[in-house]
């Protein structure tokens, strides 16, 4: 199972076995599709969405800062940290297992944590869902469409 950042754009691009986790609180309206027309598999990941905590921390006014001066950002990585990794893992194993077996793959299944922000964008949770993968050693990285 392999893990990895992307957004919803290119969630149009996946293959079928890439499994979209959606870390965003207010996911699009509006039906996404997969690489082969069909509706592209989202599952929530409630762990990974901005909690309580970060409501009303974000005005949107990043252009001038630095990521990681932003408390949106500061809080959402102290999310983060609280997450049993072990529990989080064996979750997301058995999740696999299950999509596996239910949607017929005989690849791997793999997730990739949806956010709203192209990568180019540094404000953006992506950066604390790396910088906590790379803590607990998940080997998180971007997807990329010429995979």
């Amino acid at each position: 199972m392999k893990l990895y950042t992307s957004y919803w754009y290119n969630v149009r691009f996946f293959p079928r076995n890439l499994i979209s986790l959606s870390t965003v609180v207010w996911p699009p309206k509006y039906q996404i599709k997969d690489s082969t027309g069909q509706p592209a598999l989202i599952v929530d990941c409630p762990p990974l969405k901005p909690g309580v905590e970060c409501e009303g921390l974000c005005d949107g006014k990043c252009a001038n800062k630095h990521p990681w001066d932003c408390d949106f950002l500061q809080t959402y990585r102290r999310q983060l940290d609280k997450i049993d990794i072990k529990q989080f893992m064996a979750h997301l194993e058995h999740l696999a297992a299950e999509i596996k077996e239910k949607e017929h793959f005989t690849e791997d299944v793999d997730f990739a944590f949806i956010v709203y922000e192209a990568e180019r964008n540094k404000c953006s949770e992506r950066q604390s869902i790396l910088a906590w993968s790379a803590d607990n050693n998940l080997g998180i990285e971007e997807w990329r469409k010429d995979k």
